[in-house]
């Protein structure tokens, strides 16, 4: 079964791991790294044009994958059985093994390539995919094995089908994600569109403010909603006139009410998208401001939600090195002086101390446009 892509990443994901198990509690790991191997490069070399050292790649990781976890899968005393409670616990072994291995080898080379870190990458790529893969797929290995003991190929065959229909679902899965990704972009590019000096603005706060979450340790859905809202912060902006959005000089106090409603403007054009519901907080609060000054409801500390204040030093930051048409950009070093200044007042303190850390560390770095 040919692999899907995951949205966001470079990595793939197939619902065959089912057979794959199957075959090693049924032929052993040897013969089951075999089949799978010869099966996934003739599958990989016929519907895609990778390029021939990723071929072998993909075919040396199966085969240490598939041993490494058939010799888990003895050791914990599996075999062809008919009984499924005896394959419970070798198969969660060979499992949880094949799942580790062959995810944890993909986002080290990617890791190599992008000179990321693999575990930021794995999070990103796989972590969410650990349940499905591990409450789905491994038992659906197990009931292979006691169908094929049962009945022999022809029932494995029948169950070819709905394996089949679990790989749709999966795959209906990850389009969605990627259709709400690619709208959630066709609505920034219209924000840019009406502020050229903001242009990329919003996917460097995005990268900025998902990086700083995953510093903190946040979980990966709320992640995705950080993701979302960083793309769409600015979305209230549209309805801004372009005399006050563009304006060289201070706002007047009207100009400047004007200017404080974007937040919920913003936030009013997310409600109304449902797979957007956990960005719409941060639309609406990223412009408070940890001393309870900001706007548009004077929210202080805590109580501002925590995926605000994020958003909140990854939207400065990338303020303050960005040439506005009231002033030039700012150094690095003067935007992180700023972010230390505003720490406990302006911005969350953990989320300053963790961001500037990233910069540090030069796992962030100035991404304007020279």
């Amino acid at each position: 079964m040919s692999p899907i892509l995951l949205p966001g990443s470079r990595a793939y994901i197939t619902v065959s791991s089912a057979l794959d198990y199957a075959a090693i509690a049924v032929f052993g790991p040897v013969v089951a790294a075999m089949i799978s191997t010869i099966s996934t490069v003739v599958t990989t070399a016929t519907t895609s044009r990778k390029a021939l050292h990723k071929l072998l790649f993909n075919a040396c990781l199966f085969i240490v994958t598939i041993i490494t976890a058939g010799r888990v899968f003895e050791l914990l005393g599996g075999s062809a059985t008919s009984n499924p409670a005896q394959l419970v616990i070798p198969m969660a072994g060979c499992g949880i093994t094949y799942f580790l291995i062959d995810t944890f080898g993909v986002s080290v080379v990617v890791a190599l390539s992008q000179r990321a870190s693999a575990w930021r990458i794995w999070q990103r790529t796989y972590l969410w995919t650990t349940v499905t893969h591990l409450v789905g797929f491994v038992p659906l290995g197990a009931i292979i094995v006691v169908i094929f003991v049962h009945i022999g190929i022809p029932g494995v065959a029948l169950f070819l089908v709905p394996l089949l229909l679990a790989r749709y679902s999966f795959k209906l899965y990850t389009d969605m994600r990627e259709v709400h990704i690619e709208t959630v972009r066709a609505l920034t590019s219209a924000i840019d569109a009406s502020d050229p000096y903001t242009r990329g603005h919003s996917e460097r706060v995005t990268k900025y403010a998902t990086a700083l979450a995953r510093e903190m340790r946040v979980s990966e859905r709320r992640v995705q909603a950080i993701e979302y809202a960083g793309l769409l912060h600015d979305m209230g902006k549209i309805g801004l006139q372009h005399t006050i959005l563009l304006k060289p000089g201070s706002l007047t106090d009207s100009e400047w009410e004007e200017m404080k409603r974007h937040p919920e403007t913003g936030a009013k054009i997310v409600k109304e998208l449902h797979f957007l519901t956990g960005a719409r907080d941060v639309v609406l609060y990223h412009h408070e401001r940890y001393d309870g000054t900001g706007y548009p409801r004077g929210l202080r500390g805590e109580g501002i939600p925590l995926e605000a204040r994020i958003v909140k030093v990854a939207d400065a930051f990338d303020a303050m090195l960005s040439d506005r048409p009231y002033r030039k950009a700012l150094s690095l070093q003067d935007a992180l002086l700023q972010l230390r200044q505003g720490r406990g007042s302006e911005f969350d303190p953990k989320a300053v101390d963790a961001f500037i850390g990233l910069v540090e560390r030069g796992e962030i770095t100035d991404q304007t446009p020279d």
